[in-house]
């Protein structure tokens, strides 16, 4: 193959850019490091919040950059601009705390400053997080996504129907929900109805006037779909889903043996 006209990579974080351990390996760091000095711009894509989007982007040295929430918002943070973001109508969010409080489900908003979650959430806490007793207490309505999550699938399933009847996109779950498997978490993703990974891909391609045809991307999981069908070139994680593997045009190393450091060195750093 050839990646000379490459200039973009567009990169998924978990499963793809960190390892089983929630790493990003030196290895990786500077496999894209080097990558980022060639001039080809390196994206996170994730549908991680901006705050921890922002902080693996940053560990990765990859491009300031970073489309967020499965495609709710594109901020460059050396800029401190916002490119786009898809806003969920504040009566939409309301109503999403309202079932979640009454069913007990956890829930996490994400808007581009702040991550705010309710007394259900099942999250780890992070010092950027903020408990909200009350959704009156919520500062900031510029919601790109509401998290919900639970130990029980049939809540998690009652509330995909639900916010499908309110016109929201799922736009990720968890393996666990997906594949409805046994476990003690499961959570679903949800934006407004015309937002996925490669609507944020096609955006920012037109913003920087880019071809589709110069640009890449690298995934593993279902909402990886549709940032696969939206880039030039597709490349695969050996633990990838069996539907992202189909569409790949090649197939790395997994993520706990440094398939991304392997590919780009292999591929765009092979003279150094």
């Amino acid at each position: 193959m050839d990646f000379s006209n490459i200039r973009i990579i567009f990169i998924d974080i978990d499963g793809t850019l960190v390892n089983s351990k929630k790493e990003v390996t030196e290895n990786t760091k500077q496999s894209i490091k080097k990558v980022v000095e060639k001039g080809i711009k390196v994206v996170l894509t994730s549908g991680r919040d901006v705050i921890h989007t922002i902080e693996k982007s940053k560990e990765a040295n990859a491009s300031s950059i970073v489309i967020t929430t499965n495609g709710g918002e594109i901020y460059d943070y050396q800029e401190n601009k916002i490119i786009f973001e898809d806003i969920l109508p504040k009566s939409k969010v309301i109503d999403m705390w309202n079932y979640c409080m009454y069913h007990k489900l956890g829930l996490i908003l994400k808007s581009n400053t702040k991550v705010y979650y309710n007394k259900y959430s099942l999250m780890k806490k992070g010092k950027k997080y903020t408990l909200l007793n009350d959704i009156s207490e919520c500062k900031d309505y510029n919601i790109s996504q509401v998290l919900l999550m639970s130990n029980e699938y049939q809540k998690i399933d009652n509330a995909k129907k639900y916010a499908s009847s309110k016109k929201m996109f799922i736009t990720s779950s968890s393996s666990s929900y997906h594949e409805n498997i046994l476990s003690n978490y499961y959570s679903i993703d949800v934006n407004n109805s015309n937002v996925s990974k490669g609507t944020g891909i096609t955006y920012l391609l037109k913003y920087l006037n880019i071809k589709k045809e110069d640009s890449l991307c690298i995934g593993d999981y279902y909402n990886d779909i549709d940032m696969f069908e939206k880039s030039g070139i597709k490349i695969a994680m050996e633990n990838s889903v069996e539907p992202i593997k189909e569409k790949a045009d090649f197939v790395t190393k997994s993520n706990d043996e440094d398939g991304i450091a392997y590919f780009l060195n292999h591929y765009f750093n092979k003279e150094d």
